[in-house]
């Protein structure tokens, strides 16, 4: 069993298809299929159903698809860690990241590490939380940048800094409305608001809930971008972090609504790693230790972190 089949088994398997798995990889179809022909040789299994133009993997196919992702992330991870110890100032930092980190805190963190080590290669990933922690333990990513403290026996929480969850709505629709609003009206208007069931959403129908408010929906939306597009249109007012919408403050485009009666939401921000880890690797300490200087200065020194 090769690596290289590892991986164009997994680009087989993702793309559904020999001759797209071919273009992506930069191989004949014929050689995608050899090398699947002998990957089932070596393990003594059928991976991928035949039957006509059809495609499905088979039960021992879908085991290692699973395994076979875990192994590349090994490999890859142990190629990148003794580069970064033979060479200091080279090598190579995963970062996975909830979505609205990647979009609003991310770039400038990782433009400011580029200009300090740029020989580094920063990698990103960015999804759902879950998806973050699941790639922080499994080695596929070596640090985490989620929207609320994890609490995980493996996993040490560093809180970066907190961003307030704001009602929000375009000028025209504010005009109509009182300001401060009072809390009861929000019952009243059209919410624009993250999908359910979600982390945030439950931050939000807890707030909402002790306030006595039944929010009339008008919208659900799967990401807080999509959200502030929906309200930028002027159709209701959403609750959205800060961070998303910093340049639309600014910029006027939106607006925010003190709603009176309505208890503070706050999403915390943390860098997650994984519990037990030194460390020792230079480019991974390097963008640690700048972020916690860049949003935590003052609160987390080298000596507090545990193992």
């Amino acid at each position: 069993m090769e690596l290289y089949q590892l991986e164009t088994f997994l680009a087989v398997a993702r793309e559904q298809s020999f001759t797209r798995a071919g273009e992506i990889l930069g191989l004949t179809q014929p050689a995608v299929t050899r090398q699947i022909a002998a990957l089932e040789r070596d393990l003594g299994v059928e991976l991928i159903e035949r039957r006509g133009r059809s495609f499905g993997l088979t039960a021992a196919g879908r085991v290692v698809e699973e395994q076979a992702a875990q192994v590349l992330a090994a490999a890859h991870q142990l190629r990148s860690r003794v580069q970064s110890m033979s060479s200091p100032k080279h090598g190579e930092v995963s970062v996975a990241c909830v979505t609205t980190v990647g979009l609003h805190t991310l770039p400038s963190l990782v433009a400011e590490f580029a200009s300090r080590y740029p020989d580094v290669r920063v990698r990103v990933w960015s999804g759902r939380m879950d998806g973050v922690i699941d790639r922080l333990l499994d080695g596929r990513a070596d640090v985490g940048l989620v929207s609320a403290p994890v609490s995980h026996p493996h996993v040490l929480t560093l809180p970066l800094f907190d961003d307030p969850v704001i009602a929000v709505a375009t000028p025209e629709f504010a005009e109509k409305l009182p300001r401060p609003l009072p809390v009861e009206t929000l019952g009243e208007l059209d919410l624009i608001l993250f999908e359910s069931p979600s982390r945030f959403r439950s931050l939000v129908d807890a707030a909402l809930q002790n306030a006595g408010v039944l929010p009339r929906i008008a919208m659900e939306l799967d990401s807080h971008e999509a959200v502030r597009q929906a309200v930028l249109l002027g159709r209701g007012l959403a609750l959205v972090p800060q961070q998303a919408v910093p340049d639309d403050l600014a910029s006027g485009r939106l607006v925010r609504i003190e709603v009176r009666g309505l208890d503070p939401i706050v999403r915390r921000t943390c860098l997650i790693l994984r519990r037990g880890d030194n460390l020792e690797l230079p480019p991974i300490r390097n963008f640690v230790w700048l972020t916690l200087a860049r949003y935590a200065s003052g609160v987390w020194r080298r000596e507090v972190i545990p193992a």
